[in-house]
């Protein structure tokens, strides 16, 4: 796990990592790190292979964060909802939140359900914003 970036902190009054019986929360993780931030539209702004590596960035993050407050060890995901941050007319949002689905196959045997959603913003300009919920086994 040491290829992953720093965990984010919460940016409001809430937390990015919350365990309530066998199940993990996670807080929506943005694009954002020192070194890198994908801001923008999808597709105008960002195209979409810079949003898919967008989402597989969140998923870094998401996994940073678990592993910040114990272990990916037993975890497996149980949904995941991801918003695009796209241009109206826009229909291609699976294909960017393939980059987070992608990337949890990296690192869990099983797969989620999943919701890919387009919006038109989200915070900090981000163009896509991605949360999940795993559970221990």
């Amino acid at each position: 796990m040491d290829n992953l970036p720093k965990a984010p902190e919460a940016i409001g009054n809430y937390v990015t990592y919350k365990k309530i019986g066998n199940f993990v929360y996670t807080s929506g993780h943005v694009p954002v790190t020192e070194q890198k931030k994908y801001v923008g539209k999808v597709p105008t702004e960002v195209s979409i292979n810079e949003a898919y590596e967008a989402a597989e960035l969140c998923a870094e993050l998401t996994i940073a964060t678990i592993e910040k407050h114990g272990s990916i060890k037993d975890l497996q995901p149980v949904n995941v909802i991801g918003f695009v941050n796209a241009n109206e007319g826009f229909g291609d949002h699976a294909k960017v939140l393939n980059g987070f689905t992608d990337k949890l196959s990296e690192y869990f045997s099983e797969k989620s359900t999943r919701s890919a959603v387009g919006v038109t913003s989200l915070p900090l300009n981000v163009c896509v914003e991605v949360q999940c919920v795993f559970i221990n086994e």
